[in-house]
């Protein structure tokens, strides 16, 4: 049994990283990942945030900054398909924070404020800063719970009545 997975850092002008690894922890939306040798087949959307890459003694050997992308793992090959990396040690809190204010698109300020938040001990889930498919500004949860409550009450109007659950409060 392989002892390693083989990864790979693929940025859109080329490969950027190839090594072995013991383990890489990616940060994953919903949650950092840990890649090990033998793991399932799979496949993951990358957060903005810090990769991690173990040896087989579980020793931080590198750390990295990405921004978004996918984690596919397969047959021990870990791929990570991400648009930007920096090595953690290359990014100072004063450089974090100068890139963050002359960032030219929300793209680029997320990043930095990302990398600015990491260094200062804060995380958070990036991708839910920048919406990629609305441009309009993020619903409070109120206003959430009001568009909910209001098609729920459009789907119990359009509902046969034979066909409509009772709560128990209902009976």
């Amino acid at each position: 049994m392989d002892k390693n997975v083989n990864l790979s850092i693929v940025l859109p002008s080329g490969t950027f990283l190839e090594e072995k690894a013991g383990c890489v922890i990616v940060p994953a939306v919903r949650a950092d990942v840990a890649i090990l040798p033998q793991r399932a087949p799979s496949i993951f959307t990358l957060d903005y945030g810090l990769l991690q890459i173990f040896d087989e003694d579980g020793k931080l050997k590198k750390r990295y900054f990405v921004k978004s992308g996918v984690v596919q793992m397969a047959q021990n090959v870990c791929v990570v398909a991400t648009r930007a990396a920096v090595a953690f040690d290359e990014v100072s809190p004063e450089d974090a924070v100068r890139h963050l204010e002359t960032a030219e698109n929300e793209d680029e300020r997320v990043f930095y404020q990302m990398i600015s938040d990491y260094q200062r001990g804060i995380r958070r889930s990036y991708l839910q800063t920048v919406n990629l498919y609305n441009a309009n500004r993020r619903k409070t949860q109120g206003e959430i719970l009001v568009e909910l409550r209001d098609g729920l009450e459009s789907l119990k109007k359009r509902m046969p009545k034979d066909r409509m659950y009772k709560a128990d409060s209902d009976l």
